[in-house]
């Protein structure tokens, strides 16, 4: 057997061959050139067939990889699109909450009104005056500065 290190293939010579070799009459320059001719060659086309092997092989990983990414993207797209409803009803639920507290302050602020009218127009008119006084504060300090 023969290991050629450079194109990675493996020449078996029976020993016949060897021996017919050996034996036979000397070459001219001529036999020997197409003999390495030949050599060179098919050196060449098996490095072609090893490169294109590995080409092809290399295709097939990435079919692989691409073929096994496929299912994980639509896994991460769905619960994206999970989370995003999750947050869509929350955002629902929690609007309908603060909609049926409003409702209900704004009716215990009518029923107070209707029970208590003058405590009610007394609260609202100091109310006013402390929103005031707050405002007329602030601006005379903004005004010192």
């Amino acid at each position: 057997m023969v290991y050629d290190g450079w194109t990675r293939t493996l020449h078996i010579i029976s020993f016949k061959e060897r021996e017919q070799a050996m034996s036979a009459t000397p070459k001219t320059a001529s036999e020997l050139a197409e003999e390495y001719r030949q050599v060179a060659q098919d050196t060449v086309d098996s490095t072609r067939a090893y490169a294109q092997n590995a080409v092809n092989a290399a295709g097939e990983r990435v079919r692989d990889l691409r073929r096994d990414a496929e299912p994980t993207m639509e896994q991460i797209a769905a619960r994206v699109q999970q989370a995003v409803q999750r947050g869509l009803e929350s955002a629902s639920k929690t609007s309908a909450r603060a909609q049926r507290r409003f409702e209900e302050a704004a009716d215990v602020t009518g029923r107070y009104i209707a029970d208590q009218p003058v405590r009610s127009v007394l609260l609202a008119a100091a109310a006013g005056a402390a929103l005031t006084a707050l405002i007329v504060l602030a601006t005379r300090r903004s005004d010192e500065d």
